[in-house]
């Protein structure tokens, strides 16, 4: 679900062309069943297609030692397409997914986290709840990906969230995509806004 808003952003304002201008158009993504909330800009929409590249699993999270990914389901993806400084196409992404199959839940603050390129980061406060944190990157095929990724448990349910960097070094990248920094200012700015909420009463 999307809801379009007018209102100001100050963190994605200094990535959104034009973004100075005070009726700068953002939208509000709430998920199906109400319990995770963020702001993108309105131009740019979530997706629920979770494949994978050559570097990056398919599925709603990212796991770096070869195991499944878990029962789970993925809720929102979002990429925008960047120019590396040498002019080749970069994917700056940010996705969020849940689960609540007990098992995964178990595991779900270090499963598929290790690897030999990753390391545990100090837990990241976003949005008052306290996320644990990884980091990781694989190389090869001229190609590269290089991964925050951030878990959670909260009322018996498993939240990953993983702020992605795809390189691609073979290829151009398009005439109008943003520069690599601004790009990844902007997909950080909406990573920064996700909030994790109780599920609404009925």
């Amino acid at each position: 679900m999307v809801k379009t808003n007018i209102l100001l952003f100050p963190a994605l304002c200094l990535a959104v062309s034009g973004c100075g201008a005070p009726d700068t158009q953002m939208a509000t993504f709430v998920s199906d069943d109400g319990t995770v909330r963020f702001q993108h800009p309105a131009n740019l929409q979530p997706t629920a297609d979770f494949k994978g590249r050559a570097l990056l699993q398919s599925g709603w999270r990212v796991v770096w030692n070869g195991e499944e990914v878990g029962n789970g389901q993925g809720i929102a993806r979002l990429t925008l397409p960047a120019r590396a400084a040498d002019g080749s196409a970069i994917s700056e992404i940010v996705q969020v997914g849940h689960s609540r199959d007990p098992a995964v839940v178990a595991s779900c603050t270090s499963y598929g986290l290790s690897s030999g390129n990753g390391m545990r980061l100090p837990d990241s406060a976003i949005n008052g709840h306290n996320w644990t944190a990884y980091t990781s990157s694989d190389a090869g095929m001229s190609q590269s990906v290089k991964a925050v990724n951030y878990r959670l448990v909260h009322h018996d349910t498993c939240y990953s969230m993983d702020r992605i960097s795809y390189a691609v070094r073979a290829a151009k990248a398009a005439d109008d995509a943003w520069d690599e920094p601004q790009a990844g200012q902007a997909i950080d700015a909406v990573l920064a806004s996700v909030q994790i909420l109780d599920a609404p009463r009925h």
